[in-house]
């Protein structure tokens, strides 16, 4: 489990950057504390705004998308999906549109800009980019990156704020 000094995302105060994060960023013990931070994150998201998530299979991308999703009350059906494949799927109905590309079988960041990523910005979609680093150069400067990675234990996960390289929360 965690020291004292570590604290869960679900516990993280307001104050950093889209008021989810703490500096350094947080634990992610489950799939509940994992929907309860995008649910801040959602909280803070006007039309066209842009999220870059970074991490490995099975960090949690996914999940966090599905927990903005309803926080946005995108209605469940269909169910929110990685789109590896298809690179991108839309979701409507919510309080926003979710865009949920998925970058990692693309050829590099003219790929997303030719499936839409402005386009869907201009319609006042959320923009949620899968493997975000190997698109990157095309991001809006206000993208809000948030970093997945396993924690020490291997079951819970770190989340931070920054884009992959940068101190987390700046």
């Amino acid at each position: 489990m965690s020291t004292g000094s570590e604290r869960s995302a679900a516990e993280a105060s307001e104050g950093t950057r889209a008021g989810a994060l703490p500096p350094g960023g947080g634990l992610l013990r489950s799939v509940a504390e994992t929907h309860a931070l995008a649910a801040r994150v959602a909280g803070s998201l006007a039309p066209g705004a842009v999220l870059g998530l970074v991490g490995e299979l099975g960090a949690g991308k996914t999940e966090f998308t599905r927990g903005l999703a309803a926080a946005l009350s995108v209605p469940a059906d269909p169910p929110v999906c990685s789109p590896s494949y298809l690179l991108l799927n839309t979701y409507e109905g919510g309080r926003l549109p979710l865009a949920h590309f998925d970058a990692y079988f693309m050829d590099g960041p003219d790929d997303l800009e030719r499936a839409g990523l402005d386009d869907l910005r201009r319609a006042g979609y959320v923009v949620v980019v899968e493997w975000a680093e190997r698109v990157g150069s095309v991001l809006p400067r206000d993208t809000l990156w948030l970093v997945f990675e396993a924690a020490e234990d291997g079951r819970a996960r770190r989340v931070s704020a920054g884009a992959p390289g940068e101190a987390a929360g700046s």
